[in-house]
């Protein structure tokens, strides 16, 4: 395993200026994917691929040292800090650190002398460790270079178009039209095209007309014979053959016509042209790049410009002749495999070399391929098609993604910028209002009812957003029908592991803290390497940002851990793994779950929503809520669950018609209420059938001192004719056919309060009149006083 690596400066003219030495800082073992920790490649490939032969690793820290001692190591473009780091001693500023980071792609540098100007220049490939450098970065630019082509042939839907469009001017956009270019004639389907039409070309049968000499023999016919009898150029027919007799000369040449296989045919010109097209857009883009600046682009373009050099030296197009008409409604190009690739492929490359992204010199701007930045837009593709397909959405039109320029058309998907995709979709019975959106920024207030961050400003980089048909978006953040769910694009997450931890495995902890975790975690984050911070983030989405209801980080690993905070699918938290070629299944059958929760009206997030909306409703006076501090049972009664808070813990209230009547209540544990459509019969609400107390007043707006406790509640009241409420000892005469009557007993955790029944809010006009009503105990408690020290 090679752990030291050499790397030669050259000066402007080619000659050698100076060698470095460079090491991988500390075990190269210590690294995932250390077998390429530091790794050499033979200059052909690296010159085929466009990159540097001397190629390092994301993420991996390099000790180097100048041979000559007089020059130092710098950065060729000053932007990026903190990339090399010389050495503080005054006698060894040849030597230091060399931290790459996660600036992937191709990384300049310069050395210099004492007086800070540079005398030579060498490159060195920095690549990826999460993700197949070559082939996971050309994948995922090949999936939004197809996703971008689409959706401008459906904005101009062009009939003519220039075969040769313009590469461009201007530097910082030639590259982003180049990497479009690349992934369309690098994609599996092109190259595979090429090689099936060099292995199995298309031949037609032709008539080939020929001289050949009269003594090879050829086949009669009439104009054969005319030939034999006229043709120029005659010789005399030899002394004794059979002929002579007949004629005295012939022709020395016979002009035949034979049919044979050929290959320069129509559809094989075209497959010349168009090739020819490629090469000379590429030509032409070479020429206007200047090496000095983006030697890195310009060394691309012109590996793929060998590229295509090669295809066109092939043996077939060698013998193909230059096309005189372009055979675009040929069958056998739009229909036979090889020749359709092709053809698709020339009528998509106008367009692709047109493309400018707002965004792309995020990407692959200053010689860097940014697979971290490149990721997050691949993503917002992958989720796109997949909340289009779960919701059965219309993907977005042209017009919302690209946008025209002042020479071809921009992507305006840029990191930063709010796009939506937005629709209504029927889910298990339920209408829902879709949303999803790139970085979406959720602004900090103090509303419960608006939308929003409680705290500062947070913008994940996906938000998907669920709410009830019928409402309006604002009626549902303020109602707490809204579920947000977002993801975040995590290229520097390595593993579930190193996001979540050991418990990642989903066994159960112990419960204990172990120390040297966290002072490796507070190291990390020293270091600037804290993955952990990911999930902190999660977590501050699912807290922050009201009706949040889960957060996941999305990374290029191989492992799927979704948490879920109780039982059900949200609220959860957790990571998922997406990455060219797989992830997008598993994603789709979580936000199936997903879907099929919010549209399921049973279940406990629902519920538990509900209550939140109703706590939390009324906006707070000065006045109110009053706040309580008295004595509360913790307990129900005889149970070990909690009581349930005040505010839901209802007090029915009866009247009580004197001494006797107390009395047999007392004694008997009955309490009965009239009932029918008289005044002063209870009427059942919910308030009523649900309450937990009784308290009795009487006349002169006294209460009984003494709470009482209805027995079995979940049972209810049940009903008693007159005759039977005579027969448990009723101390008057009924006046009702039927009684409600409950069993009750003395509260005998509230048997040190009073209460000022004057003072209990809420009363209704009659309940002067003895007719009874119910309140909550917040609202009794309130309006307690002790009557026992």
């Amino acid at each position: 395993m090679a752990d030291h690596g050499s790397l030669l400066f050259t000066a402007s003219g080619g000659a050698e200026v100076a060698r470095m030495a460079i090491y991988v800082q500390g075990s190269a073992q210590a690294w995932p994917g250390a077998a390429a920790a530091l790794e050499t490649v033979p200059a052909a490939a690296a010159l085929a691929d466009g990159e540097a032969p001397l190629q390092l690793l994301e993420g991996v820290r390099y000790e180097y040292e100048i041979k000559d001692s007089g020059l130092e190591l710098a950065l060729a473009h000053s932007d990026a800090q903190g990339v090399v780091v010389p050495s503080q001693l005054a006698d060894r500023k040849h030597s230091g650190v060399l931290n790459p980071g996660l600036a992937t792609g191709q990384l300049l540098l310069v050395v210099r002398d004492a007086s800070g100007a540079p005398v030579g220049s060498a490159a060195v490939e920095v690549r990826s460790r999460k993700l197949n450098y070559k082939a996971d970065y050309r994948q995922m630019m090949e999936d939004i270079t197809e996703r971008c082509v689409d959706l401008l042939q459906e904005l101009r839907a062009p009939s003519v178009f220039k075969a040769m469009p313009d590469p461009g001017h201007d530097s910082a956009t030639m590259g982003q039209r180049f990497a479009f270019v690349r992934a369309l004639l690098q994609s599996r389907p092109f190259v595979d095209a090429l090689h099936r039409i060099t292995t199995h070309p298309h031949q037609r049968w032709e008539a080939d007309e020929a001289e050949i000499q009269l003594a090879r023999g050829f086949k009669p016919s009439g104009k054969a014979l005319r030939q034999l009898a006229r043709g120029a150029r005659r010789v005399a027919v030899p002394a004794g053959h059979p002929l002579r007799a007949s004629v005295a000369s012939l022709p020395e040449k016979v002009a035949v016509t034979r049919i044979a296989l050929s290959e320069d045919t129509p559809e094989n010109r075209f497959v010349k042209f168009a090739l020819g097209a490629f090469h000379g857009f590429l030509r032409k883009m070479l020429a206007r790049v200047d090496p000095a600046k983006d030697a890195r682009l310009a060394a691309e373009i012109g590996a793929l410009a060998r590229q295509l050099d090669e295809a066109l030296a092939s043996d077939l197009l060698r013998r193909v002749s230059e096309p005189d008409f372009l055979p675009l409604g040929s069958p056998t190009l739009q229909r036979r495999e090889g020749y359709r690739e092709v053809l698709q492929a020339w009528l998509r490359f106008a367009m692709a070399a047109r493309l400018v992204w707002q965004g792309g010199e995020d990407v692959y701007g200053a010689g860097q391929r940014d697979v971290a930045t490149l990721y997050e837009y691949w993503v917002f593709f992958c989720l796109l098609d997949i909340v289009a397909d779960v919701f059965e959405l219309a993907r977005p039109p042209g017009e919302d993604l690209l946008a025209p320029t002042a020479d071809g058309f921009g992507l305006t998907l840029k990191a930063g910028k709010f796009k939506v995709l937005a629709g209504r979709s029927r889910q298990r019975e339920r209408e829902l209002e879709v949303r999803f959106s790139y970085n979406r920024s959720f602004r900090g207030n103090q509303t419960q009812s608006h939308q929003g961050s409680w705290t500062k400003a947070m913008r994940p980089d996906y938000t998907l957003s669920l709410w009830p048909a019928g409402f309006t978006e604002a009626e549902a953040e303020m109602q707490e029908l809204m579920v947000h769910v977002h993801f975040d694009a995590k290229y520097r997450v390595d593993s579930v592991a190193e996001l979540l931890g050991d418990d990642a495995t989903g066994a159960p902890g112990s419960g204990e803290v172990d120390p040297e975790a966290l002072d490796s975690e507070k190291a990390d984050e020293n270091r600037g390497t804290y993955k952990r911070a990911d999930l902190l983030k999660m977590h501050a989405y699912r807290d922050a940002i009201r009706r949040t209801q889960g957060a996941y980080v999305l990374y290029p690993g191989d492992v799927n851990h979704p948490l879920q905070g109780y039982h059900e699918v949200l609220p959860g938290l957790g990571a998922f793994a997406l990455r060219p070629g797989g992830g997008t299944e598993s994603l789709k059958k979580f936000l199936l779950e997903v879907v099929s929760h919010v549209a399921n009206r049973s279940s406990a997030r629902e519920q538990h929503s509900f209550h939140t909306y109703q706590a939390f409703r009324e906006v707070p006076t000065a006045e109110e809520p009053r706040p309580l501090y008295k004595v509360f049972p913790e307990t129900a009664h005889h149970s070990a669950e909690r009581h349930p808070p005040p505010r839901e813990t209802f007090v029915v209230v009866g009247w009580v018609k004197g001494a006797q009547h107390l009395k047999w209540i007392e004694e008997s544990g009955k309490y009965n209420f009239r009932m029918g459509s008289t005044p002063g019969a209870l009427r059942l609400s919910a308030k009523v059938i649900g309450a937990t107390y009784l308290l009795l007043h009487g006349e002169g707006d006294m209460a009984v001192p003494v709470l009482l406790r209805i027995r079995n509640p979940q049972e209810g009241p049940r009903v008693h004719s007159a005759g039977e409420l005579v027969a448990m000892g009723y101390p008057a005469k009924p006046t009702q056919a039927s009684y409600l009557v409950y069993d009750v007993e003395p509260a005998t955790e509230f048997a040190n309060y009073g209460w000022d029944y004057a003072a209990l809010p809420g009363k209704p006009p009659d309940a002067a009149l003895g007719h009874p009503f119910a309140t909550t105990l917040h609202e009794l408690l309130m309006v307690s006083k002790p009557q026992f020290l």
